[in-house]
């Protein structure tokens, strides 16, 4: 069954399941040998979560400038070790930001190109050793601010001044629990993530993402309706089409010189998805008039 199945599912991740746990539990019910995600959710998160099967686990590290978009509460006058519901209260405040004043500072300091550290409670590693670990064990320790992209941050009038609703889309890598602790830091209070859902992440949308309970219960030909080929998600390479005895030569991990096999290559993208007719063949490099090899695809 593995043998037929290579491509992406759109999973809704719900409240309380690990990315990890989903990942597992699809593998084991359909003897999937090779299974990843691409993005963890925290626990108390919900939302999209992309399972690479198969031969499109090979194609994970491949994705970059990957898009997310997250819907995302704040609760005021609280902050929390965890900077979520579920860690302890280390900190209070009576201030209560306003709609004007939330809006007036995410345009100022929060879209473009910022930095933000992430939570201690992350799986950051820290001399190797998982940043969540060495907190829950009370060791003392400093996470390195790292850089993100912030494209569109929405601001939603609330209703209840203990609460901000948001909606964000921003680059790969970026915790949203930092963003709300640093959000109320910079308003004079204290707050956390209360809720986070992750509605978007590369192609895959919220209202086609199925829960984990649904899926389990597809039959063989029923999961195969529903996957996404390995190359949509890779949209951002240049796509070629080769000879089979070309192709042949990449899978062969054999250099190509581009004067031969007469493709219009844009030079500026070093990224290159070959093919053969429409089949899959490999991930290259574009390094001068040579493609190279890095990830060959055995379908």
């Amino acid at each position: 069954m593995e043998k037929t199945f290579n491509g992406w599912l759109n999973i809704f991740k719900e409240r309380g399941q690990t990315s990890f746990s989903i990942s597992k539990a699809i593998k084991k019910k359909f003897k999937f040998k090779k299974v990843g995600h691409l993005g963890t959710l925290d626990p108390l998160a919900t939302g999209v979560l992309p399972i690479a099967v198969g031969e499109a686990t090979k194609s994970i590290n491949f994705i970059s400038n990957i898009k997310k978009r997250y819907s995302f509460i704040i609760k005021w006058g609280e902050e929390t070790d965890t900077c979520d519901l579920e860690g302890e209260v280390t900190e209070t405040s009576n201030i209560r930001p306003d709609y004007d004043q939330i809006s007036m500072i995410v345009s100022k300091f929060f879209v473009g190109n910022i930095e933000q550290t992430p939570p201690l409670y992350s799986a950051v590693k820290v001399n190797g050793v998982r940043a969540y670990k060495l907190a829950r064990n009370k060791k003392k320790f400093k996470l390195k601010k790292k850089k993100i992209n912030v494209y569109k941050f929405v601001v939603k009038k609330p209703s209840n001044k203990n609460f901000c609703k948001f909606d964000i889309i921003c680059s790969r890598g970026t915790y949203i629990r930092s963003i709300a602790r640093d959000l109320a830091r910079q308003l004079g209070t204290v707050g956390f993530a209360y809720e986070i859902e992750r509605t978007e992440d590369n192609i895959f949308r919220i209202d086609e993402s199925i829960p984990l309970k649904k899926l389990l219960k597809l039959s063989y030909k029923e999961l195969q309706q529903a996957y996404y080929p390995i190359e949509s998600v890779l949209g951002h390479m240049q796509e070629i089409i080769l000879e089979k005895k070309y192709s042949d030569k990449l899978k062969n991990g054999m250099i190509i010189n581009t004067n031969l096999i007469g493709n219009k290559i844009n030079r500026e993208n070093k990224l290159i998805l070959v093919k053969n007719n429409s089949k899959l063949v490999c991930i290259a490099n574009l390094e001068k008039e040579y493609i190279i090899p890095r990830r060959n695809f055995n379908l």
